[in-house]
């Protein structure tokens, strides 16, 4: 039930996440959400496809060096356990500081990411408003006009 569940919603925000791909503004605090919720997935909002690949592979790779460090330390200290030798303890240590970097790392990584995101939604249509200002220059005076 819990799987069908989590497939249900994972749906619904990709679902949601192409659903106003037509509208001129993008939601800052959507983008940041996505952006934690699924690797890149703020990236993805904003159509920046090149920072998706690249989110999705830094978090992916961490994500799996994270778990890969988590095993090997939780087959360590099983290891311990059983032989109560020094050795085996400390490379339980090792192995242990090393998953804590990881999500250290990953955790930086999601922050950065989302407030990549949030900030590239807010700056979406920033290309259209600035084309709307001019600066003009008639008689030696400078003025700025802006169109509507």
């Amino acid at each position: 039930m819990r799987k069908l569940l989590l497939i249900f919603s994972l749906f619904l925000i990709l679902t949601s996440l192409f659903a106003d791909e037509e509208l001129v503004r993008k939601q800052p605090f959507k983008a940041a959400v996505l952006s934690c919720v699924i690797p890149g997935g703020g990236q993805l909002y904003n159509g920046k496809y090149i920072k998706t690949g690249f989110v999705f592979a830094v978090e992916g790779s961490l994500i799996g060096l994270a778990a890969y460090h988590h095993f090997e330390a939780e087959k360590c200290y099983d290891r311990y356990k059983v032989s109560e030798l020094e050795t085996d303890y400390n490379e339980y240590v090792k192995y242990y500081e090393k998953r804590q970097s990881d999500l250290f790392w990953i955790g930086s990584v999601i922050f950065l990411s989302a407030i990549d995101a949030f900030v590239d939604a807010h700056l979406f249509d920033f290309e259209e408003k600035k084309n709307k200002i001019h600066l003009k220059f008639e008689d030696n005076t400078v003025g700025l006009v802006y169109d509507f």
